[in-house]
């Protein structure tokens, strides 16, 4: 064998253990985002920092990111929590008007008439990149807790790192 056909050889298989191990089987996060229920839908409102509204199915909907919970915002006649607007104006900046993914985990409602989701802007996880920059905790409710452990270390580094509500805050 030629030092071409080595090369050729090595290179392939590099990029089949590198294809091998971006399965859905060996990522959380990554086998939420192939799951096959989900729905591209347009952000219609951004209520707060943890709840969008979409059309969905030709009707508007209420979204409820999985996972997360941010402060309150007293936007809607509620008690303002610390970092809540902070939290709401992100995800107004981020989300208004986007098309996302929606990414349903076991229950596909909660109590309140919400469809639960992991929100997908392209290939970022909007969910977990709130919890990574401190604008939400982690905030796991069975029977979706698919994606539990990300958040959770998001969490943590967040929180060790300072960012957002965990500098902010008091405790």
């Amino acid at each position: 064998m030629g030092v071409r056909s080595g090369r050729a050889v090595v290179a392939t298989t590099v990029l089949l253990v590198g294809v091998a191990g971006c399965s859905p089987s060996r990522s959380p996060s990554v086998g939420a985002a192939g799951s096959t229920d989900s729905a591209a839908v347009r952000v219609t409102k951004v209520t707060d920092g943890d709840t969008i509204h979409v059309s969905y199915d030709g009707s508007d909907e209420r979204v409820r990111l999985i996972g997360v919970n941010t402060p309150e915002v007293d936007w809607y006649g509620g008690e303002a929590q610390c970092y809540g607007a902070e939290a709401g104006l992100y995800a107004r900046r981020r989300l208004s008007g986007a098309r996302v993914r929606l990414v349903f985990d076991v229950e596909r409602r909660d109590r309140y008439g919400r469809l639960l989701a992991y929100v997908y802007l392209g290939s970022e996880l909007f969910n977990l990149t709130l919890v990574r920059l401190g604008y939400a905790r982690a905030d796991p409710v069975p029977p979706d807790t698919r994606l539990a452990t990300d958040f959770q270390r998001a969490q943590d580094t967040a929180r060790h790192a300072g960012a957002g509500l965990w500098s902010a805050c008091p405790t």
